[in-house]
């Protein structure tokens, strides 16, 4: 596995290249200034030879003239010294360079051109050689090459400046991943910011490990009010079972053993129904391959009639009210769970009055008369393994479970519904 850089190398290795471009492109730029410097003064100055060697030599015989203080004009190519060398197919009215042999510095230029003389266009060669110029340009160049040496000595400041920024801004980051080190497991107390330069990012990070800390704190919590209740919800039907199966042995008479076949036959779908629905919890399905279905009136009467022996002995009375039927994409044995657990603790917590039930497109909600979640505590430790299911089986579909008093007394759980009963998909989040 290749090692992997810290942010402080990853620094020094970027401004590396950006320094080293910057003062390959200075170098550069200085180099073509001064070469294009020099052929501009060296046309211009070609330029002028030929307007002034064409006034002198109009009407004159000479096939050589000297303008001082550094050019030469030579009439026709045979007119020009051995020693002096013509590039072949030199273009005209341009400047050409010839370069030292030795020192790889200007020679002279020399410019091509078309002179009227004694009314006659002939060619003629225009030299220029200017030493005063090459010494100044030497001089430009070291010139540049100081600057360039201030420009040198600027980025490795700039350099050290960076690098201690960086080390600045990237320290936390270190506290912060020693801290999370040294941590133990179990501990999932909020993390403070570490000291040193308290960036955005920084405080965004450290926000993000104690919001998913909290979910994580959150979650632990659930499984262990899980593991409290789910004996205890799992119970009741086994003791049923149990009560059942020994009562059975006691009798012949067919209506006795009939009715003890019903209680086992509703305790075991009950006990059925929660294993199914705590699976189906556990398990990632394609929701949308779920089928669209309608919520109807009778499904939740059937719900009703399950949990109505809490109430039998009570002067409490229950209502089903269909607005509109709701469009659901959900089991019904998922469904029965859900609002079952809502009926059942409204049915456990009301001692007189009514029970009201209403579906629509919208909402289900469950409505009581009694004693209301200030009186009587029913958060999670109070409704037991039901709430907690409830609460992932809205989680799981998009929905929303919200539980409020009443102004009259009692209390509402409302479960707000997608639009169109479309589950979002989401994952359980505990």
């Amino acid at each position: 596995m290749a090692k992997v850089k810290s942010a402080k190398q990853i620094t020094f290795t970027y401004f590396s290249i950006v320094a080293f471009a910057i003062i390959a492109t200075h170098f550069s730029l200085m180099e073509s200034t001064l070469e294009e410097l020099e052929h501009l003064n060296a046309q211009n100055r070609l330029n002028d030879a030929k307007q002034t060697a064409q006034e002198l030599l109009a009407d004159s015989h000479k096939s050589t003239l000297n303008i001082p203080p550094f050019s030469s004009v030579y009439v026709g190519l045979e007119a020009v010294p051995q020693n002096m060398a013509v590039p072949e197919n030199l273009e005209f009215d341009k400047a050409a360079e010839i370069k030292h042999k030795t020192t790889d510095g200007t020679e002279y230029f020399i410019m091509k051109s078309k002179l009227t003389i004694r009314d006659q266009l002939q060619t003629v060669y225009i030299f220029s050689s200017d030493e005063i110029y090459e010494l100044s340009e030497e001089q430009m160049f070291w010139s540049q090459a100081k600057q360039l040496f201030i420009s040198i000595t600027l980025l490795l400041i700039s350099f050290v400046v960076v690098l201690r920024i960086s080390q600045r801004l990237t320290s936390p980051l270190s506290s912060l991943a020693e801290m999370l080190k040294a941590r133990s497991p179990h501990d999932l107390s909020p993390i403070p910011v570490p000291e040193g330069v308290e960036t955005k990012e920084l405080l965004q990070l450290v926000d993000c490990f104690n919001q998913y800390r909290a979910r994580l704190h959150s979650s632990i919590e659930r499984e262990r009010s899980f593991n409290r209740y789910a004996s205890h919800e799992l119970r009741t039907p086994l003791m049923v079972i149990k009560g059942s199966v020994s009562l059975l042995g006691q009798s012949n008479e067919p209506l006795f053993i009939e009715k003890q076949r019903q209680r086992l036959l509703s305790a075991s779908n009950e006990m059925n129904d929660f294993v199914t629905t705590l699976l189906s919890l556990t398990r990632d399905e394609d929701l949308s391959n779920l089928v669209l279905r309608s919520l109807e009136k009778d499904e939740i009467e059937n719900i009703v009639s399950t949990h109505s022996h809490l109430i039998k002995h009570k002067p409490v009375s229950c209502e089903v009210i269909i607005k509109e039927a709701a469009q659901i994409k959900v089991p019904e044995t998922t469904i029965k769970i859900l609002v079952g657990n809502l009926i059942k603790n409204a049915f456990a917590c009301t001692e007189q009055g009514l029970v009201s039930i209403y579906v629509s497109p919208d909402a289900i909600e469950v409505i009581d008369s009694g004693v209301g979640l200030d009186t009587k505590p029913r958060g999670i430790e109070g409704y037991g393994l039901g709430l907690v299911i409830a609460n992932d089986i809205c989680r799981k579909y998009g929905w929303q479970l919200d539980l409020a008093n009443n102004a009259a007394g009692g209390c509402t759980a409302t479960i707000t519904l997608q639009p169109h009963g479309i589950p979002s998909g989401q994952p359980v989040d505990n």
